[in-house]
Formats: structure tokens, sequence, C-alpha cells
């Protein structure tokens, strides 16, 4: 009789990863415009103060205030200031500058009226109206030569360009962790190979290699092992050199479901094999010396489910990082069952409500973890604790977002 496992919570088999997993030690300096998406290993302080100057944030004319506490006034143009130039005069008594969005203000003004409200002729200007603002942008506003981007942190496209504005043209990260996968079952083939009705093209490990390289990684493909202890082995031995090795499928209790048998063998210690969750109960971590395995389900929904909860958090963790996923709340677009022992993670659908504009999740019907055109449809995850009672329409659930 087959011996009971009890099931792992989701949020502790999250966190042995973690604790399990330490950074790689190598390290490169890189451009900044090709550093989305990676983690910023060292802190890095601007080397200018932003603004740099007081700058206008519009087009009109640079004034003082104290000339225009009664209006209508007329004032003398002493020069034109662009973004870029260096004003030529300081203002005094009754003198404006003609100015422009991002150039610097001449000392002496403290204002900026907007053109709008002027009358320009020649070299003079009749001012009709004042503006409530000022439209001077303050030197160091935005940022000082004191301010720091913290480490470590997943660069996006928006630290990219604060970067730039810190003048900071090459950044320290880690190297990218190179992560092996490895697909195993006697039923699949390459993608591109002649399929027949007994065989499936791989569909998981393509989708999870580009997953690799959008959290950061280098994925190494290590092909499809048969279902056979031999092959598997000799596989996973030559991945050993790499920071983290991913099997798919042969992670569950059949007979021909040898991943577990095989790790055993080369001497990994299991830190856990399933987990309370649906999809992706057949999850499986062990380490060996410094490399981790993580077997992933072989249903291909699965597999990918817990890519998202489980692989992003390793891969994270390689760089020094730890990932934890943001959760959102949304109304349900129709009802939910009552559900079970272990967490779901239900695909669904955001969209647009036509007559609100409210952002509505749909569940999706097909929640078969071997399906893979609902998974492609859908956009979040609704996240169901266990034992969870029937959910009516309308009601706020919590969401994670799918974003590629």
């Amino acid at each position: 009789m087959e011996k009971k496992i009890k099931l792992l919570e989701v949020d502790k088999a999250s966190n042995i990863i973690f604790k399990n997993i330490k950074p790689i030690k190598r390290q490169e300096k890189i451009k900044i415009e090709n550093s989305i998406g990676r983690i910023l290993l060292k802190t890095v302080k601007s080397k200018r103060n932003q603004p740099s100057l007081n700058l206008s944030s519009m087009d009109g004319f640079a004034v003082r205030k104290q000339d225009i506490d009664k209006l209508p006034k007329k004032l003398d143009i002493i020069e034109e200031i662009k973004a870029g130039s260096q004003p030529q005069f300081d203002l005094k008594k009754n003198q404006a500058s003609r100015i422009y969005t991002g150039a610097p203000i001449p000392k002496g003004s403290n204002k900026v009226i907007i053109q709008e409200n002027c009358i320009e002729k020649k070299s003079k200007i009749l001012i009709n109206k004042n503006n409530k603002e000022d439209f001077i942008r303050k030197k160091a506003s935005d940022f000082s030569t004191n301010f720091k981007l913290k480490a470590p942190r997943i660069i996006t496209s928006r630290d990219i360009a604060l970067l730039g504005a810190m003048n900071q043209k090459n950044i320290n990260i880690y190297c990218k962790p190179r992560i092996a996968i490895l697909a195993n079952g006697n039923e699949l083939i390459e993608i591109g190979e002649k399929p027949n009705d007994f065989k499936q093209p791989s569909s998981s490990k393509p989708s999870i290699m580009s997953l690799i390289q959008d959290w950061g990684g280098e994925a190494i493909d290590l092909g499809i092992a048969e279902d056979n202890i031999k092959d598997i082995e000799k596989r996973i031995k030559k991945s050993m050199k790499y920071d983290l090795i991913i099997t798919i499928g042969g992670a569950s209790v059949g007979k021909y479901d040898l991943i577990h048998q095989s790790l055993k063998d080369l001497g990994f210690k299991l830190n856990f094999w399933k987990i309370a969750m649906q999809p992706g109960k057949p999850l499986m971590f062990g380490t060996k010396n410094k490399v981790s395995v993580l077997g992933l389900p072989g249903n291909p929904v699965s597999a990918l489910v817990c890519s998202e909860i489980f692989l992003k958090k390793a891969i994270y963790a390689l760089q020094g990082y730890n990932f934890n996923e943001k959760t959102y709340t949304f109304r349900l677009a129709s009802s939910l069952n009552s559900s079970s022992s272990r967490r779901q993670y239900i695909r669904g659908i955001l969209f647009s409500d036509k007559r609100t504009g409210e952002i509505l999740i749909k569940p999706l019907k097909n929640q078969d973890s071997a399906a893979l055109f609902p998974y492609s449809q859908s956009n979040a995850l609704i996240i169901r604790e266990p034992y969870s009672p029937t959910v009516k329409k309308g009601s706020r659930v919590n969401v994670i977002l799918l974003k590629n």
C-alpha cells in the first residue's frame, strides 16, 4: 500500500526554495540600455542634480514678480533663452527674457508668464494677465546628487530612464543564472518533428525557456529524456555545472514517473515532493552541493502555473533578490464554487465592463491542467485558499496578473 504523503503548503514550499538557493557569485557591468529585467547588484548614486538649474516649464517670458504686481504692464525684452543655452543677462527692473520650455531661468527672475497672457511687439511685451503658477522647475526638485537608486531591484524601463538622467552609463548586475531544462516522457517529441497520434510536441519546454530569459536567466536545453532511469540520470549528471536544473514531467507516482527516483539515486536531498496546490500538486525541489533542482509537473498548464509561482522566485533568488508576487483584487464576473483542500490558481480573463468601465475578472470554464488554449486566453490567476466557500458574482477575489 502506497504511503500517503502530507502535502506541503504553497507558501512554505516557496520559502524553502528561497532559503536553499544561494545567489551566484558571477557579476558583470553592462550598459543601462541592456539591463531591463535584470537585478541591480549595487546601489547607484546620482552624478548630478535633476534639474541641474532652475528651468522654465512653459514657453513664455521670464520676469520679476515685483514688476508685475499691477497689470497691465509693459516690459522690455532683453534676450531670448532657448533650452540648452546660457542666459547672457541678469534681469533688472521692468525687464523680461523670452524663454522656452526647458531653458534656464536668468538671475533676477522668479516667475515665468506664459505666452498666452502676453502680447509681444518688437522688443516689448504687454502683460495683461498673471498666472497663478510660477512655472519654474527648481534645481534638484526631481532628485539631487544625494539620491541613490537602491539595490537589489528588478530594473524596469522607468529605472533605465532614471539612471540615464543620473548620468550613469553602466551598472553592476549579477550575471545571468545558467538554468538547464529537461523534459521527460516517451510521449514527447521536439517542436517541429513529425507528430503522430501517439506522440505530442514538448510544448512546455520552449514556453518555460522563454520565461527563464524574461526573468533574467539563460536557458540551456537538455532535450527530452526517455522514460528510463539511465537516460534521465545521464542528462542530469551533465547538467550539474549549471546553477539550476528544471525538469518537466516524471514527477508523479506512476510506474514511468522516474524523476524522483533518479534524483535520489544521484544523491540529491529532496526538500519536498508534492504540494497543496491545484494545478501543480506533483512539484518537487531538491539540492546537491550548490546545485538545486525544481521538478515541474508534466501537464503543461500545471508546469506553467508552477513556473509563475516557484520558478520565477528561484531565478530571482539566484540573482540575490527575494521576489514576492503582487496580488490585486477584482470583482468576479461570475460565481465560483467552493474549493478543495488545496490552494487553487484558477485561470481567468480580466476585462472592462462595457456598462460601468470597471475591470472585472471572469473565471474560465475549462480548468483542465492539460488544456493550453484556455490558458493562452487567460491574463490572470485567481487565488483561492483551501476550503474556501462558494463566492458569488460581484465578490472581490485576489488575483495574480500574467504579464507574458
